[in-house]
């Protein structure tokens, strides 16, 4: 199994849903405390040998030279949240944690590209990110670990034929016909997820909704559509994801056991003493003779 974690994603939606966690000096710890219980939360369920924590870079110039206005319209990162990623990132090596990084490339693209080589090496992968352009790339051997406040969604291909009526190669061309606010891309006028839906059913791409704009029957959508052509093909550029991304061999994102000394040190001053715990017996088991490592 290998686990691959959107890094901001995970760490923004902790943050939000523990709202005050602080150590006694006063320092947040309520995102970095929430990450770490999510990944042990993983980690125990899927039981990975690997695992890699992607880390964002800043926004490509190829994204950029189609929008400049992309992502623009994003408020400013939380304060108090800047010192946690700061944190979990010194965190990471001393879980042993892999962690990948491509200056020139967002999360999604790294992460999208990892995904589909560790599944054709014979890898079940697992993605756990709310970002929606991952459905582009599930199939039978990824899926993505979709959280709400209420559970934690195994998201496949199925789930999006069931939830859209699309299928994952659709996935980019539908979410370029209704935009996505998240990223600052407009979509059609007038153009939601259910008329997107069934525009992408009836006539299967971008390329033949233009080609077949004459059978819309209605004049508004129609009109929006004839007007949208370019609007479209940018869209599509901006939302598919780039797989040709350079990254380490997969061996290098084999989980390696914990620096316990450091760790432990950590989260001591952190004051997670469930996690203390946790780490403390697992550093013991791992002393023994048979080696109990978990990872």
């Amino acid at each position: 199994m290998f686990l691959l974690v959107d890094f901001l994603n995970v760490a923004y939606r902790n943050f939000f849903a523990i709202k005050t966690l602080s150590n006694s000096k006063g320092v947040p710890t309520n995102a970095v405390y929430g990450f770490l219980q999510s990944i042990r939360r993983w980690r125990d369920e899927l039981k990975p040998t690997h695992m890699a924590i992607v880390l964002d870079a800043e926004t490509p110039k190829r994204r950029l030279d189609l929008l400049p206005e992309y992502k623009a319209q994003r408020p400013p990162t939380p304060e108090g949240l800047p010192p946690q990623l700061e944190m979990l990132t010194k965190l990471f090596p001393l879980l042993g944690w892999p962690t990948a990084y491509h200056e020139l490339e967002e999360a999604d693209d790294l992460g999208a590209a990892i995904a589909l080589k560790a599944a054709e090496q014979g890898h079940d992968v697992r993605i756990a990110s709310n970002d929606k352009d991952f459905f582009q790339i599930v199939g039978p051997k990824i899926k993505v670990l979709r959280s709400t406040p209420k559970e934690t969604v195994l998201a496949d291909g199925a789930w999006v034929k069931e939830r859209w009526g699309i299928e994952p190669s659709q996935v980019a061309d539908f979410l370029a016909l209704q935009g996505d606010a998240v990223d600052n891309i407009s979509g059609v006028p007038g153009v939601g997820e259910k008329t997107a839906s069934d525009l992408i059913q009836r006539f299967g791409d971008i390329e033949g909704i233009l080609a077949a704009v004459d059978q819309i029957t209605k004049p508004k959508l129609q009109a929006s559509l004839r007007a949208s052509g370019d609007v479209l093909r940018r869209n599509q550029k901006l939302i598919r994801l780039n797989f040709d991304v350079e990254f380490p061999p997969l061996e290098h994102f084999r989980l390696q056991p914990p620096q316990y000394g450091p760790l432990l040190k950590t989260l001591s001053e952190l004051e997670f003493k469930s996690l203390h715990a946790f780490y403390t017996k697992e550093s013991h088991q791992s002393s023994g003779p048979r080696q109990a490592v978990l990872f």
